[in-house]
């Protein structure tokens, strides 16, 4: 049914204009942040090759730039400015972002040849009047690609270490050039590690960086023994959990998602914590115990003074924290991790890149 219905689209896809035309529409000049990452999650669920995600922010950026328009060309509609009329779905699930980027990544992959660059094959999608200006998208497309990877702050010593457009930043101290890095640091004492969009674990020391791991699909988690060394965890892309600092794996295959979070406990062990499907797993001793469901990103544990652990997360984008049972910890909704302290503090990330105290 689905190639049938990808049939139907390509037969009767109407012509998409470079932004709408009418002057009742008005499109923002920059994108939004909700909306990147949106579309980012929905092809990265679906598994999408790098050129199908660059057809899509090229796509985004020229037909809305990256906004969910409730007004377009004709019955156009939503990021993308597909049409109810031409068979890309009701208007109210062309609104929905999720499912308007489903649709474009499912259709790009059944017609993506080999010969089409991101933007001919955004235009094989969108069957625009103008398909070069897909390709002229492209540093575009690029750029919100990396801001829709960047994860939740590292805060240390009270110093803020996020990834912004592709680089490792200190505060306002800029740690990298290569604009290649995603997700979050981990720093653990002199050293802070980060993930490559390849799934490469680099390590800054002595103002260079180097590489420590590969096959890596989430942030790395860096914790600093009593003796001085550094433990790195992280899931590899068949989703073991892996300890690259002595090249050991934990668990079996198919195991975890997202970032682990490890803690030295008061006897000198280290806790793992991670996350395995909406269960919150730790290990302990070399067993796996089961502490908390309802999980929907990855964990963070933060050992106190009083030698107790905390447990937060993130559902529904607020932080919540582990007590009889997952509480809440205000109402402003941020993405992917946070960063706990030890004297309870927590901070996260909005969307729009912006670090605040939860709570």
């Amino acid at each position: 049914m689905l190639r049938l219905a990808l049939a139907f689209l390509l037969l009767t896809a109407g012509t998409a204009r470079a932004l709408p035309l009418t002057a009742s529409c008005r499109v923002p000049s920059s994108h939004d942040a909700e909306v990147i990452r949106t579309v980012l999650e929905t092809g990265l669920s679906l598994d999408v090759g790098d050129k199908v995600l660059l057809a899509g922010f090229e796509a985004g950026w020229v037909e809305s730039h990256m906004n969910n328009l409730d007004c377009g060309d004709g019955d156009s509609l939503g990021v993308f400015q597909q049409r109810p009329s031409m068979g890309w779905g009701t208007p109210s699930q062309i609104m929905d972002v999720a499912y308007a980027a489903r649709r474009f990544f499912e259709y790009a992959a059944e017609v993506d040849r080999p010969d089409l660059t991101p933007g001919l094959l955004a235009d094989a999608v969108q069957r625009s009047c103008c398909p070069e200006r897909y390709d002229r998208a492209l540093p575009r497309a690029e750029s919100m690609l990396r801001q829709a990877r960047q994860g939740g702050p590292e805060v240390v010593g009270g110093v803020t270490y996020v990834v912004e457009d592709g680089d490792v930043w200190a505060d306002r101290w800029r740690l990298s050039t290569s604009r290649d890095f995603v997700g979050r640091p981990s720093v653990a004492g002199r050293f802070v590690f980060a993930r490559t969009v390849r799934g490469v674990v680099m390590a800054l020391a002595d103002g260079a960086w180097r590489p420590v791991a590969s096959g890596v699909a989430g942030d790395p988690e860096a914790v600093l023994r009593p003796d001085g060394t550094v433990d790195l965890y992280a899931v590899l892309a068949d989703g073991s959990v892996a300890k690259p600092s002595d090249r050991s794996v934990m668990s079996p295959p198919g195991f975890a998602a997202g970032k682990p979070s490890a803690v030295v406990r008061p006897d000198g062990f280290v806790a793992v914590y991670v996350r395995s499907g909406s269960m919150l797993l730790v290990s302990e001793s070399g067993a796996w115990h089961e502490v908390a469901q309802n999980m929907e990103s990855s964990p963070e544990a933060v050992l106190r003074p009083d030698g107790t652990i905390d447990l937060h997360t993130l559902i529904g984008g607020r932080v919540h924290r582990l007590g009889k049972g997952w509480e809440p910890l205000g109402d402003n909704r941020f993405i992917d991790t946070v960063s706990a302290q030890p004297d309870g503090r927590v901070y996260a990330r909005k969307a729009d890149g912006t670090v605040l105290k939860a709570g």
